[in-house]
């Protein structure tokens, strides 16, 4: 009886410390993009780079791509300080890939945006943390969905004087990455109260910080793309 009391605290903080720590390396790499954007956007050779060389984009973009599909593999099984080092690599790169919106938008709308971002992620965590409704069968909607929303988006561009259809594609990206931080943030809770004692939890945990970290970029892209 003694051991399985003293057992309990152990699962108890085992949970917390894998929560704590996914969010701690979000945080992390949030930091690391928004230094190297704000870095970069005072550089005009970089800022045209981005503009102008449709080469140099495309491959900024691929790297982001790759670097993100073999994170979300590979990091579960890979030593957590390699995970966390790459996992800032690509904050980086996803931050260089930011510079310029500081050439479209003011401080003041990326602020807002930022903070509205916050709100917006912080809310759809709590639903996801507190509901007690099981959300695991809305996995496979919400990727349809997202799927749906990357062909309209794309499409989007190539209307950029629609402005209903735009209207209609920006929030409706709001909803669905709203949705996913409720359903990311209830899949790790679950995933943590199963931690095994022999788990990678550092690997594991960088692999969770990506998902919530891709949730809240582009939640703060869909809020700066409301205030045009």
């Amino acid at each position: 009886m003694a051991t399985a009391v003293a057992a309990a605290p152990v699962s108890d903080v085992r949970f917390g410390r894998f929560l704590a720590l996914v969010y701690l390396i979000m945080a992390a790499g949030m930091v690391v993009t928004a230094f190297v954007a704000q870095s970069l956007s005072n550089n005009p050779e970089f800022v045209k780079r981005t503009l102008f060389n449709p080469w140099f984009a495309f491959g900024l973009f691929m790297a982001q791509i790759l670097l993100v599909v073999w994170l979300s593999v590979r990091a579960p099984s890979m030593a957590p300080a390699i995970a966390f080092f790459m996992f800032l690599i690509y904050s980086a790169l996803t931050g260089a890939a930011l510079t310029s919106i500081f050439l479209f938008y003011s401080q003041q709308t990326i602020s807002s945006a930022f903070w509205a971002a916050a709100g917006m992620f912080l809310l759809s965590g709590l639903v996801g943390f507190f509901i007690k409704r099981d959300l695991s069968g809305l996995g496979r909607f919400l990727i349809l969905a997202l799927l749906g929303y990357l062909f309209a988006l794309l499409m989007s561009m190539f209307m950029p004087f629609a402005y209903g259809f735009n209207t209609a594609v920006t929030y409706t990206g709001i909803i669905l990455f709203a949705a996913l931080t409720a359903w990311d943030t209830q899949r790790l809770k679950v995933l943590a109260s199963r931690l095994p004692p022999d788990a990678n939890l550092g690997g594991i945990a960088v692999n969770g910080a990506l998902a919530l970290y891709l949730d809240f970029i582009n939640l703060f892209l869909l809020m700066l793309r409301a205030s045009r």
